[in-house]
């Protein structure tokens, strides 16, 4: 049991114990000031009292010791009978004997002949102090008092009269008292308590009050709880300073709970070091950044966060902070998972309370190196675009004749000629750099049709078929090559032969990354995501046919994954394959095909890419038939427009080799010139001609003087948004160059049966 103190009493039970215990003393005081003055005045009373009777009896027994009459000493006594309150009397000679008694009750002779002996001795005393003690002696004894007065006759002590008288009725009636006089007393202690209870609540109510307020305020941490009060005494002044108190304390917490809001749920992490790099203090966005708890934060350096932060380090950007006050600097943290996360760092030097800090925001700068790398390789792509799509207009130029030419000397040859195999390799030398032009106009993103419907499926079906692909499992004999299609795929909109030669770079790629033997596996799947996913690229909501390319070689470093679409980044042996642009072709066909990248590899165990192609609900057009010459043939007037002399002459050779009547002009302004004389049948408009106006215009210009102009657009490019347009006015169909005779002869003819 807990030892009491008066002081862990509540102030209530401390007021009313204070007043309880005053009031108790001050009552128990008077209560036997009381009691002792009425016992002391009741025994000089009865001593009084009883004194005078035994002086009386002395007096009337003066004769009967003067003649020796005990009877009438005896019949004196007997008057005694009267007062109840005297058990005995005795009257004494001077020497002591017995004279003569009374009895209220009879008493044997032992206990007259021992009250003779005391009163003989007390006889003695009072015969030896003579005159002093004619005054008389008495004694209290536990019942009764006993008073002894000496019978003087001249002077002289001749006697005594002893009195014995019976206290205990006093002893009742006084007893009688105190219980009355205690009962008051507890009546008072009651009517105390009461009272005292009462009186308190004006001090201890307000106080327990307050009391009560203070431990809901410390519990709960409402500072917007108030005190009522409408004392104007101290208590009230009290009550009005400790609201004061708490409406500061509230506005000081909303301002520090506003401040300490805002800094958690700050984008950036945020940390307070002292000089020695401890953190002493961090928000919750650098809790959740690297993946601690605020308690294990806490106890850490600098230092531990950030593994190039040594004490030599941490010094000098300690002093340099503190020289210029605020220093930004690039560096890494480390994650919990051991991953270290780019950040650049914002450091204030500041001094509070006598004490310096650096306060340091360190912001996840990832996704925007990220974002950064993407745009910087963006702007690569773009120049050397720009470059590719001017290198490829010229080289079609060029290439028409070693397209086309081959072609009609070869109608013309007999089997047996030996100039066969020599155009034979030209047009494929041709063939070739036309196929490299076509990568560069890839690269330059401006070369791939987006209108016609593709099943994945099938390009991958007709790649597994292709020569080229026969090629390549044949150089890489020990990789096995696996196919593993959903037959329920859906289309998209794309170019087959942009996605095949895809699918060719990154099938050639992973080959290449198995020189001995390993699994090459290539798949397709629906997917569907309702979240935007983050892989190698951001990947937006949507339904996607996607195509996978996995192997087991030797897979990639971080390095290489993040040049790897890059033009001319290649690892590959040289004259094994390509250009370096294999990798950029790829990139640039997923992008014109509005898809996505998602690469992984780990070194040693493999790589896979993943691309991502919205879906479409256009269905597949039927495949063309086999291209018959005969079928193509005609005897219309046709006006070339071109601005190269080497695409007029090649068109002009394939139309007329097909019985067409074909005149040529240099520009646009020629052609509007040409067509002011009169209609033609049929334009074949170059839609990019430099110097003057191109074949838009062109053809607007045509469209005024002949509503209704069949054309044909030719270009080196696709379709750009001003090939659109002029699909768009009328123009029947479009012709990529360099020219042939099956592609011109076709569009030709369709158009003009249109």
């Amino acid at each position: 049991m807990a030892q009491f103190r008066f002081q862990n009493l509540t102030i209530k039970n401390r007021l009313i114990l204070i007043s309880m215990f005053t009031t108790g003393v001050a009552l128990l005081v008077t209560l036997i000031a009381i009691l002792s003055g009425a016992f002391y005045a009741t025994r000089t009373a009865t001593l009084e009292n009883i004194s005078s009777i035994a002086r009386v009896i002395g007096t009337n027994c003066v004769a009967a010791l003067t003649f020796d009459d005990p009877d009438a000493a005896n019949e004196t006594l007997k008057a005694l009978a009267a007062e109840p309150q005297i058990d005995c009397s005795h009257i004494y000679k001077a020497d002591g004997s017995l004279f003569a008694q009374y009895h209220r009750q009879d008493d044997n002779q032992v206990h007259a002949d021992k009250a003779a002996h005391n009163a003989y001795t007390e006889i003695q005393v009072m015969l030896a102090n003579g005159l002093a003690d004619r005054s008389g002696r008495h004694r209290f004894e536990a019942n009764n008092l006993k008073v002894m007065v000496p019978i003087i006759l001249d002077r002289n002590m001749i006697g005594v009269v002893e009195v014995s008288s019976d206290l205990r009725a006093l002893y009742q009636r006084l007893t009688t008292v105190v219980l009355m006089c205690l009962a008051i007393l507890l009546l008072s202690f009651l009517i105390a308590y009461v009272v005292s209870n009462m009186v308190q609540r004006t001090i201890s109510g307000p106080i327990t009050t307050l009391t009560r307020t203070m431990n809901r305020v410390s519990r709960n941490k409402d500072y917007s709880t108030r005190v009522e009060s409408d004392s104007l005494d101290e208590l009230g002044i009290l009550f009005y300073g400790f609201n004061e108190m708490l409406s500061e304390i509230q506005a000081r917490d909303e301002q520090l709970y506003f401040t300490q809001f805002s800094v958690d749920h700050m984008g950036d992490a945020a940390y307070w070091m002292d000089r020695q790099g401890r953190i002493v203090n961090a928000n919750a966005a650098a809790c959740e950044s690297l993946g601690l708890t605020r308690e294990a934060l806490l106890a850490m350096t600098f230092g531990d966060i950030d593994p190039t932060f040594g004490q030599d380090r941490w010094r000098e950007t300690w002093e340099e902070a503190r020289a210029r006050k605020s220093i930004t600097f690039e560096t890494h943290h480390l994650q919990t998972n051991g991953k270290l996360v780019p950040v650049e760092v914002y450091a204030n030097f500041l001094e509070f309370q006598g004490r310096a800090y650096l306060c340091v925001f360190a912001r996840d700068v990832a996704e925007r190196k990220k974002l950064q790398t993407q745009l910087e390789q963006a702007q690569k792509m773009e120049a050397i675009g720009t470059l590719a799509g001017g290198v490829a207009h010229d080289l079609n130029n060029i290439l028409g004749g070693l397209v086309g030419y081959p072609d009609l000397l070869l109608m013309d040859l007999p089997e047996e000629s030996p100039m066969q195999g020599p155009l034979m390799t030209v047009k494929k030398s041709g063939e070739k750099a036309a196929a490299i032009v076509q990568d560069m106009l890839t690269l330059a993103r401006r070369g791939v049709d987006l209108h016609s419907a593709v099943n994945l499926n099938e390009v991958v079906a007709d790649y597994w078929r292709s020569p080229e692909h026969g090629k390549i499992q044949q150089f890489h004999e020990g990789v096995s090559f696996e196919i593993n299609l959903d037959p329920d795929l859906p289309n998209i909109l794309g170019s087959e032969v942009h996605l095949s030669k895809s699918l060719m770079n990154l099938v050639s790629n992973a080959a290449e990354a198995m020189p001995n033997r390993g699994r090459l596996q290539v798949s397709t799947f629906r997917c569907r995501l309702d979240d935007a996913a983050r892989g190698y690229q951001s990947i937006k909501p949507g339904d996607y046919a996607v195509l996978r390319v996995e192997d087991e070689g030797s897979g990639m470093s971080e390095e290489d994954m993040r040049h790897i679409f890059e033009p001319f980044y290649t690892k590959k042996k040289m004259g094994r394959s390509g250009t370096g642009l294999g990798m950029s072709v790829v990139s640039g066909t997923v992008k014109d095909h509005k898809g996505y990248v998602d690469l992984k590899s780990i070194e040693g165990r493999g790589t896979r890419f993943d691309l991502y192609f919205p879906i479409t609900g256009q269905m597949l057009q039927a495949k063309g038939a086999t291209f018959n010459i005969d079928d193509f043939k005609g005897n219309e007037r046709v006006l070339v427009v071109d601005d190269a002399m080497e695409q007029r002459e090649i068109a002009t050779v394939v139309l007329r080799k097909l019985g067409y009547q074909v005149e040529t002009v240099s520009s646009g302004e020629e052609a509007v010139a040409y067509m002011e004389k009169g209609p033609v049948d049929l334009l074949v408009l170059d839609m990019i001609m430099d110097p003057g106006i191109d074949g838009l215009e062109t053809y607007r210009q045509i469209l005024s003087l002949h509503p209704g102009q069949k054309a044909v657009v030719a270009s080196g490019f696709s379709e750009t948004q001003r090939v659109q347009q002029i699909m768009a006015l009328g123009v029947g169909a479009y012709v990529r160059k360099p020219y042939s005779i099956q592609g011109l002869g076709r569009a030709v003819r369709e158009t003009l049966d249109s």
